[in-house]
């Protein structure tokens, strides 16, 4: 796939993945990201706001909060939680964030959906709150070796959106996230 930092509005979106995933302040107070990583990616919340914006539509579409590019030019969407969705309103909420930023990244990139089958990866990551990092570490390897680098739905019944518009679909922590994106090679996109 082209790089979709030359299509224009994204480029000036770059973000680092820690101030991405930070959540909206609750009382005035700041929230902990859900990640700290330094790598930039595409802050695609905000280019879909300016998209809508250049369009003058009252609705802002819904969309994922990261836009990543990869040296070999797979996409990955990734939509930060502060906790494990749970519901069915939730699990609603996440398909539409994945089918319409899927609608607006293809009009930005100018491609086709057959292309967002072939190199397009969804990812939710939410935060595990679990306080001991060590044994964490150890059940995040546990699981890859196990399961090697492919993603699951953690119950978020994502298998769907896998088989009509992505790659691959899945949900992790942000412990495997964090090893994820080191296993995969990415670099920031600034």
């Amino acid at each position: 796939m082209n790089n979709v930092l030359e299509n224009g509005i994204q480029k000036y979106h770059l973000r680092t993945l820690k101030e991405i995933s930070r959540p909206d302040p609750v009382d005035g107070e700041e929230q902990e990201p859900v990640i700290n990583s330094p790598l930039h990616a595409i802050y695609f919340d905000n280019v879909t706001a300016e998209y809508a914006k250049n369009l003058e539509r009252a609705k802002v579409p819904t969309s994922v909060d990261a836009l990543y590019q990869h040296d070999n030019g797979d996409v990955y969407f990734v939509e930060f939680k502060s906790s494990k969705p749970e519901g069915k309103s939730k699990r609603e909420e996440l398909k539409l964030k994945a089918v319409e930023g899927v609608l607006t990244f293809m009009e930005l990139a100018e491609v086709k959906r057959a292309c967002i089958r072939k190199c397009v990866t969804f990812i939710v990551v939410f935060k595990d709150n679990n306080k001991n990092v060590e044994t964490a570490k150890e059940q995040i390897r546990d699981k890859r070796q196990k399961r090697g680098r492919q993603l699951t739905s953690k119950g978020l019944e994502l298998s769907r959106l896998k088989r009509v518009y992505f790659k691959d679909a899945g949900a992790m922590t942000n412990q495997e996230f964090d090893a994820y994106i080191t296993e995969q090679g990415w670099t920031s996109m600034a």
